[in-house]
Parts: structure tokens; sequence; C-alpha cells
């Protein structure tokens, strides 16, 4: 609260400041003005739409440099950098027709707003039809159709993300940018955060430490909400809107409810969401115990000026997780785990002359987890509760247009309570600081993008007699960099390349734990003299954008040096009878390819594909590496039809075949490959002045017994059967 204060009063005392005027006119290539063209500043959140002759008006706007992007459907999104001064600037646009939906920009992996086709690193963004209709219970289940994005998975509500076969503490998750610590060291520990709200979800694949520090060694995944209304210059208003949905397969129904609103520069947004499952059915039978309910809310509010912006946001989240167990061995657990997660970020933007501003995130996360023996007395057999604290300060500048950076610092400190009846890890707390610079600049057909970091953690921990650890202190120290290349071959070609260095600082788990870990059916023995992985990686890719074809094909080859991973010894624990591990560090590599395609041949057909493949060797061992997904491949076909008082019709099928895992270690099972067939349906019809939108989309089609490589019960139990979802969307 006291920070929350403390920026309201910066902002008033800041008093009348420069601002700017943007006005202009959107046209079509032939000539017609464009109504209902979105029209968003990307730093400053804020956004305004065309009226009927094409005409908009940005006002009140804070002097420096910014990415405004233009957007309408039927038409290829257009990105303009401007800086803005003390007075109004004409801006025109003209949009240039296209059938392929391509996503306008990505913030995620540079400090300046970038698009698709010239960000520095390989970059997916879920946004529009693909993300409403992609919504999952999990983060990992979510995004595993995006090229070289998997979901490593406990039953249908605990997914991890996994990037080019790194996952846990290698991919790091951010909520708007702001660093998300939900232990996920943990197999059974995947992000606590809710989707619906959403306005694009951006991936990173490849280390991007510069920006953010340890644990994006494997890529960063940040889930962006939509942008605060904006009434400046314009008259205030507010709206509403629900999405409900239901999944026949676990019979769980879902549903999320916004509403949102603004009055001159100020803007809020409040929303809520549910679902709740039974069990999940494979054609093999019910997995019991397998069912899920989540239920969580948010609420943003935000004031922007000419003096600049203060944003501030609350979210909190509930889960009850039950988990499947081999039923061979424990045909009645009824065991689960409760989560509860809140999150809270304060933003404050300021300029400081020129085309330079300040920026300042200070953001708060409470994760409390609850692992629970049986659903009859509802003890806890082990508690974990982690506060984190999180800090980001850092300056904006341009030099010009074309060039520009950020050099900032960030600050973590974590703590982490354990309670119950177990004991896995000791109590523990975590300090980290970061100061980091990240430049970008274009010059005739070259795009150039170069950073630099240093970090030093510090790790304390609590002397705990049942894990035989002594109090005590450690620290590690990082320098990561990263240097990229994009040349322009012709309009709407690029060729990239990429080298970066990245790190991940050991976690408290895999330094002190000494005991039994249900999660992965092992005794694991920590190690306190491990040292910080680090990463060299290196991509190479073929960007094509056009009015009828997006494509991406690249390469990667990615060197990690101190990896750690769990050895097998050749002692089991007396008590448990599981095999004792060592956690110890080697040599790792990983490299592999990705390649989308979304082909429109006429307005009505759509072509889409993917292929991706990772291949991941444990260099010390000189045997493959667990847990590395095999070659798949994505196809399908989708219609479009005109049909009059019909919105947006389609129909679709597709497929998606993975491969059999033949690069196993020898503790490792790989289930034979299998092809799943998928169709949607969908259309929006009018209604009262409105438009309700109807999809309904079949996962599995033909109830394919199959089991994911990534699946944690691959060994004893089939994934999901036949899911029909049926969903409604319609504004209030």
């Amino acid at each position: 609260m006291c920070i929350v204060l403390s920026c309201m009063l910066l902002a008033s005392l800041a008093g009348p400041a420069p601002a700017g005027t943007i006005t202009g006119r959107v046209t079509d290539s032939a000539g017609p003005p464009l109504a209902a063209v979105r029209i968003e500043v990307v730093e400053m959140n804020r956004s305004t739409v065309t009226a009927e002759n094409g005409a908009y008006r940005l006002v009140n706007l804070p002097t420096g440099s910014y990415a405004i992007t233009f957007t309408a459907i039927g038409y290829r999104p257009a990105v303009r950098r401007v800086t803005v001064a003390d007075g109004d600037l004409v801006l025109d646009v003209v949009l240039v027709r296209s059938v392929v939906e391509i996503a306008p920009i990505q913030v995620t992996a540079s400090p300046l707003a970038t698009t698709s086709l010239t960000s520095p690193q390989p970059v997916s963004v879920l946004s529009g039809e693909d993300l409403r209709l992609g919504q999952r219970a999990s983060l990992g289940a979510m995004l595993e159709t995006q090229a070289g994005v998997r979901n490593f998975s406990t039953g249908s509500g605990i997914g991890k993300p996994v990037i080019r076969g790194l996952s846990s503490n290698r991919v790091l998750v951010l909520a708007d940018g702001q660093r998300l610590e939900n232990q996920q060291w943990g197999d059974e520990h995947g992000p606590n955060l809710e989707t619906a709200d959403a306005g694009r979800i951006e991936v990173i694949r490849g280390p991007a430490s510069v920006l953010y520090g340890s644990d994006a060694l494997g890529g960063v995944i940040n889930v962006i909400p939509r942008p605060l209304p904006d009434a400046s210059g314009r008259a205030g208003f507010m709206r509403s809107g629900l999405n409900i949905g239901y999944n026949s397969n676990n019979r769980e129904p879902e549903g999320s409810l916004f509403l949102e609103g603004a009055s001159g520069g100020f803007g809020f947004r409040a929303s809520g969401s549910g679902r709740r499952s039974d069990d999940v059915r494979t054609p093999g039978g019910l997995l019991s115990n397998s069912a899920n309910e989540s239920v969580g809310g948010s609420a943003t509010a935000g004031l922007r000026g000419g003096w600049g912006s203060l944003t501030g946001s609350f979210t909190t989240r509930s889960e009850r997780l039950e988990i499947h167990e081999d039923p061979t061995e424990e045909p009645d657990f009824t065991g689960y785990q409760k989560i509860q997660a809140d999150r809270a970020k304060v933003s404050l933007s300021l300029p400081v002359g020129g085309a330079a501003r300040f920026a300042f995130d200070v953001g708060f996360e409470r994760n409390d987890r609850q692992e629970i023996e049986d659903n009859v007395d509802n003890e806890v057999g082990l508690g974990l509760l982690a506060r984190t604290l999180t800090g980001d300060g850092h300056l904006h500048h341009a030099l010009s247009e074309r060039v520009g950076g950020i050099v900032g610092v960030q600050l973590l400190r974590t703590s982490l309570e354990k309670y119950g009846e177990e004991t896995l890890i000791p109590d523990n707390d975590v300090t980290s600081v970061g100061l980091y610079g990240f430049e970008q600049a274009e010059f005739g057909r070259w795009n150039l993008s170069f950073g630099l970091r240093f970090d030093h953690r510090a790790l304390n921990v609590t002397a705990d007699q049942d894990l035989g650890v002594a109090q005590g202190a450690l620290s590690w120290n990082s320098l990561t960099g990263n240097f990229g290349a994009l040349y322009h071959l012709g309009a709407g070609t690029a060729l990239v390349a990429n080298a970066g260095r990245g790190f991940r600082s050991p976690s408290a788990f895999e330094l002190f734990a000494n005991g039994v870990h249900e999660g992965t059916v092992r005794f694991e023995l920590g190690n306190p003299d491990l040292r910080n992985e680090t990463s060299f990686n290196t991509d190479l890719a073929l960007r094509v954008q056009s009015g009828q074809v997006n494509f991406e094909a690249g390469a990667f080859y990615n060197r990690i040096g101190n990896y750690i991973y769990p050895r097998p010894t050749n002692a089991l624990d007396a008590e448990s009878g599981f095999r004792i591990f060592d956690v110890v560090q080697g040599n790792a590599r990983f490299y592999g390819m990705e390649t989308s395609l979304d082909w429109h041949p006429s307005a009505a057909v759509h072509f889409r594909g993917t292929a991706d493949y990772t291949n991941g060797h444990n260099t010390a061992l000189g045997q493959p590496l667990p847990f590395i997904p095999p070659l798949r491949i994505g196809y399908g076909v989708r219609l479009e039809p005109d049909l009059q008082g019909i919105s947006e019709p389609y129909l679709s099928l597709g497929a998606e075949s993975n491969f059999r895992q033949t690069r196993t270690d020898e503790f490792d099972l790989a289930p034979d490959g299998y092809t799943l067939l998928n169709a949607g349906v969908g259309l929006g019809l009018p209604l009262g002045g409105r438009t309700i939108g109807l999809d309904l989309s079949i996962r599995n089609l033909l109830n394919t017994e199959y089991t994911s490589f990534l699946s944690r019960y691959k060994e004893y139990a089939l994934d999901m059967g036949r899911n029909v979802t049926f969903r409604m969307r319609m504004e209030l």
C-alpha cells in the first residue's frame, strides 16, 4: 500500500507536463477510408479506434518514443515507431489486405516492440481466435500446439510448458512482465495463472537471460492482458462480456466474465473465471481421482495522461487438483493439491525529457501449496509457502526512431517456508540483483540487437535436522549476453541469426533435498556444491510474410554447461524401497528445428502446418536425456465461407502426428507413436444488436488410444479420449 500511495503522490507532484497528440487517417491500399481500425500505443497501454471516415486521434500522450500498431480484420497489421514531442503529430497509415492473420507485435523478446517478422529472437504469439479456442485447464496444455512447445503433464489440470526440451526452472513464466515463482522445480508443480482474460501470450524460444535473469535459460512465456480501456479525448464508456464453455470428456463447465470501462485517462477492468471437472475418461476407462477445479479473479485500474501512467492490479486464483496414482500400487488413493496464488503489481511510467522515459514495476506474489494424502481427514502432508517481491526499474531511451534500447536494474526476494507432517526442502530465502542493457538498431536492410547483463544471487538456508542441513549461505555470479542480426532479403522476407548466453542458478531442492520425492518416485539427495547452469544458444531462421503466406523455418543448437540432473545409484532407500538418486552436474547439448506455415490460397481456404524436433543428449554420461519430446507434425485445413447474415463462419479439420521416441535413457519409457484427429465449427449470430459467437470443437475425434511421451502417467494410464468442447461468447 505504501508503494501505491508513493507512486500516486509522485504522479500528482509531476503536475502539468509536455504532452503530444497524434492524429491521422487509416485507409485501404485502394483508397477508401477504414473504420473500426484498432490503434494502440504499445508502451503506454493506450488505444482508440478509427471513425467512419478513417480518422483517429490520440491525445495527451507523454513525450517519448513509442510503437503504434494498426490492426483490422482482413488486413495486414502495421507498426510505426514515432517520437512524440510537445505538440501535434500527423500519422496517416495505409493498410494492405491480407487473408493471413498475423500477430501485430511482440514486447517480450526485446525492449522495443517489434513485429513477428523483425523480432530479434524466435517468438510465437498466441492471440485472437487461436487464443480463445485454445483455452485449457493448464498453461502447458494451452501452448502445446505452438511449434517448439510441448506439455509436461500430470493429468488434465497440471501442465508445465516445455520449450525445446527444457522445462520447470529452465523456462520462465511471466504475468504481464511480472516474474512468477510457482515452486516450479517440482514435476507436479505447474504455473498457477489464468488465461481466460488474456489478450495474447508470447513465447520466446531460446535463452532470454539478458532481459529476465535466472531461469530464462530455455525460454520465456509472457501472459499479457488486453490493454486497459482508454477514453482520452472521447466520451467515457462501460462494457461487459461473458464466455462460457463445456468439455464433455471430464464433464467440465467453464466460464469467465469481465466488466471494463474508461473515463478520460482513467480505465479499469474486473474479471472472474472458474472451471470444475470430474475424472478424466480415456479409451481404456476412467482415471480415478483426476478431477480438478479452479476459481479466480482480477482487478486492474490505471490513470494515464501527459505526465505518464500509473497502473495497479491484483489477481487471485484457487485450485484443487486431484492426483491419479498407479492403481496397481494405490487403487484407493484420494490425495490432492490445494494451491492459493495471489499476485499484485504496480507500474509507473514517466517521461524524462526528449524521447526517454523511466518505468518502474514492483510486484508481490504469495503462493501457498498444500499436498494432502486423502480426502477423509484432509490433513496437510506437506505445505510450501513462497513469498516473492520483485522490482524492475529501467530507462527507455531512443537516439532516433531507428535506434534505441533500455538500461535497468532488477531485484528479487523470495522466501520459502514449509509446514505439515512431511519434509522435502528446508526453509530458505533468495535475493537476486541484476544489471542489464539491451540495444536495437535499424540500418537499411539490417536490424541489429545486442545486450549484456550481470547477476548476483544469494541463498540463505535455515538449519533442518530432518534433512541434515546446517544453517548457511551460498552465492553465485553470472555474466550473460546476446547478439542478433536480421537481414531483409526483400519485402516480407527476412533471414535471422542469433547467439545468446543464458544461465540458471540451482534451486534449494537441488541443493538440499534428502528424502523421498513422491512426485518422481525417487529418493533424492541434493548437492550443496552445485554451480550455475550456463548455456550458449545459436539460432538461424528464415521468415516470410505476405498477404497469403506466413512461414517460418529455423534451427537451433544449445550447449549447456553444468547441467543439473539426478543420477541413479545402485542403492535403494530401506523405508520406501525407492532408488536413491544423487543430484549431479555435467554437460548437455540440444539441437533441433521448428517450422510453421499458414497459407491462404484464397479467402475461404486456409492451410496450416507445423513441425518440430529436439535432440537432447547428456554428454557427461554419453546417453540421451529423459523426457525429450519426439518429432511432431501438425497439419490441417480450415474453410471460411462467406455466408449472408452470419459473421466469421468456419469449418476446420486437422491432425497431429507424434512419432515414437527412439532415443531414451535406461529409466525412460517410450510409448508408441500416434495421430490425433481434431475438428471444429463456429459462427457468429446477430441478436439484439449484438453478436453471439458459437464454437464447437472435437479433440481426438476417433477416440484413439494413446499416451504422450511427456505424460507422467505414461507407465500406467492412457491420455484423454474424445473430448467435445462447446463455447459461447457475447457482450452483455
